[in-house]
């Protein structure tokens, strides 16, 4: 059986077609069960008692604890981790099912998080496109290793061995970079993670400008806790990573200042800002 843990924290407008394309999944319902973990202060659409979810309420302090008590009383052997706003491919479940039925060696599965283009305003898709772009996503399946960033696995879209997932945990000291921590300390413990390029989901952005930029700053500041965590996997280019970025969004070639130039550039402000608040 397989276990669906969402959190939902925040961008709780954008539930809906997330569970609509869970329950479209060619996946036969009574094989998988949907956990929505909710904080007191959100307020899920009333749409969602269309959907056969199990829906609990409680004080989280973020997604990386919602996650916790969600894998405590999940009851699939393994657990599969996406959030609001996430549209999962019609194969979803069942690529997640066949990856980990064959390859009984790895502990936990994760995907791309692609471009969405169906849902949400101009800069969202945008936003979306930029972030698809920037993650570098290999095109076959990869094995990680410590030290490599291409692949890892994303809250957004991955998968774990409940067995494996529950003696780790999420640190809930992270808003955002929980699943990056949690493959590092998997794959220090000799846990064996992949990428899974058929594993599929796209990825609606925050609805308001002031979302994204406050994501992106967030972003920063807790690379660079993982940095320090993690000192020996990192380099020159993980430093320079945001300033890089922030200018070569601008450098590139274009007769105008393209609205996707404008918004990569705050992305990366933002972010850079993020990493000198630490």
């Amino acid at each position: 059986m397989l276990s669906v843990v969402i959190p939902c924290q925040e961008d709780s407008i954008l539930l809906f077609p997330t569970l609509k394309s869970i329950f479209l999944n060619q996946f036969r319902p009574q094989d998988f069960e949907v956990l929505l973990v909710c904080s007191d202060s959100i307020r899920v659409s009333e749409n969602v008692n269309e959907f056969p979810v199990q829906v609990y309420s409680g004080v989280f302090r973020g997604q990386a604890q919602a996650l916790n008590w969600g894998l405590e009383r999940a009851r699939g052997d393994i657990v599969c981790m996406t959030k609001p706003g996430c549209v999962v491919a019609s194969n979803w479940l069942s690529e997640i099912a066949r990856f980990l039925q064959h390859n009984p060696e790895v502990d936990g599965v994760g995907g791309p998080v692609l471009p969405c283009w169906e849902y949400g305003t101009k800069t969202q898709k945008l936003a979306s496109q930029i972030f698809h772009e920037e993650q570098g996503f290999p095109d076959s399946v990869t094995i990680l290793k410590l030290g490599n960033y291409p692949g890892m696995l994303h809250a957004t879209n991955s998968a774990f061995r409940k067995e494996s997932l529950t003696p780790i945990k999420f640190d809930e000291s992270f808003s955002y970079d929980f699943d990056f921590d949690v493959c590092w300390k998997m794959l220090r413990k000799g846990y064996r993670l992949a990428y899974n390029p058929g594993m599929q989901i796209r990825y609606i952005f925050p609805p308001s400008l002031c979302g994204l930029l406050n994501r992106y700053y967030c972003w920063g500041r807790e690379n660079v806790i993982l940095r320090r965590r993690y000192s020996y996997q990192t380099g020159l280019k993980s430093h320079l990573y945001a300033p890089y970025h922030m200018f070569r969004s601008l450098l590139q070639p274009s007769s105008l200042i393209s609205r996707k130039k404008m918004l990569r550039f705050v992305q990366h402000l933002a972010f850079n800002l993020g990493t000198l608040a630490v």
